[in-house]
């Protein structure tokens, strides 16, 4: 009698399960390695090559006067270092605002460029989603493991350049 029962759960249980189409994409990547999004970086990635120009020469000055200091220090007046070497730690202050503010504008040159491509991305992944008869689509980062054939980041990245 055990047996029967087992056998007809199973059987209902098969009957009730059904196979779900999963995929994993990385949205934010395939809209980066897109033609159009590759094409839209170009001036943020500019910018941001510029603003790590200003702050590599801010680093540079400010560890000559941090040499310099530190070469003077037996030559100076104990007023003149003290005055010198608060100088210096406004300067290393002021240097850190800048990096923390070039890396806010850099996040935000990020978004901005992002923004800017999620529509034709959301076009080119529901047509995949349609395409392919896929019931769940997973971002990348939140699964513990998926895959390589479940993955559809490069197929993304196509679709959006053949849309494009």
């Amino acid at each position: 009698m055990k047996k029967l029962i087992t056998v007809i759960f199973t059987l209902c249980f098969i009957g009730s399960v059904q196979a779900t189409e999963v995929a994993v994409v990385d949205f934010r990547a395939a809209l980066l390695q897109s033609n159009a999004g590759q094409e839209a970086a170009k001036e943020p990635k500019k910018k941001v090559a510029e603003m790590d120009a200003r702050l590599k020469k801010e680093q540079e000055d400010l560890e000559a006067s941090a040499k310099d200091l530190k070469r003077d220090e037996l030559t100076l007046s104990e007023d003149e270092f003290k005055k010198r070497r608060q100088q210096l730690g406004e300067r290393q202050n002021q240097v850190r605002a800048m990096a923390a503010n070039m890396q806010r504008q850099a996040k935000e040159l990020e978004q901005q460029l992002i923004q800017s491509l999620t529509p034709k991305g959301e076009a080119a992944l529901k047509s995949l989603i349609e395409e392919r008869k896929l019931e769940l689509v997973l971002n990348r980062q939140l699964s513990l493991y998926a895959d390589a054939n479940a993955d559809i980041t490069d197929e993304l990245v196509k679709r959006i350049n053949k849309d494009n």
